[in-house]
């Protein structure tokens, strides 16, 4: 049986508390093994933080859609924006062998979300950000 949630936020440090809230709230019944939980919760604050960091034009706070659904152990989250169009999928891998002195800021974020996920994907739909991704919990 499917389960789902979908929360309208703004892309502020208020619409992250509330994000990560409506995450425990979903994973608590779901018992979600404790690393599965840790790991989702950085891949959305690490992607809600990048939409508050740089998806304004300046002028206008972001709108975020959290869409959470798992069916068995198979969890499948979309952070969806209509901020500034932006691929993350793009960017390129960090150096992580390149001394931490030497490194660029950024970009170890992404490579968070690639690595701790099961899948990763974007789509620009409609004047939205659309990032998909999934996991399996168990």
């Amino acid at each position: 049986m499917s389960q789902q949630i979908t929360l309208e936020l703004k892309a502020d440090m208020a619409g992250l508390q509330t994000a990560d809230r409506a995450l425990d709230e979903f994973a608590a019944p779901r018992a979600w093994p404790e690393t599965a939980l840790f790991q989702v919760r950085l891949v959305l604050e690490e992607i809600m933080m990048n939409v508050i960091s740089y998806g304004s034009d300046g002028a206008v706070i972001p709108n975020v859609r959290l869409h959470l659904a798992q069916q068995g152990a198979a969890l499948s989250m979309e952070i969806a924006d209509d901020g500034v169009a932006f691929d993350p999928l793009q960017a390129p891998a960090p150096d992580l062998d390149a001394d931490i002195d030497d490194r660029p800021i950024g970009g170890l974020g992404v490579f968070l979300v690639r690595e701790l996920m099961d899948s990763v994907a974007y789509r620009r739909e409609a004047g939205w950000n659309r990032l998909s991704v999934t996991k399996t919990l168990s």
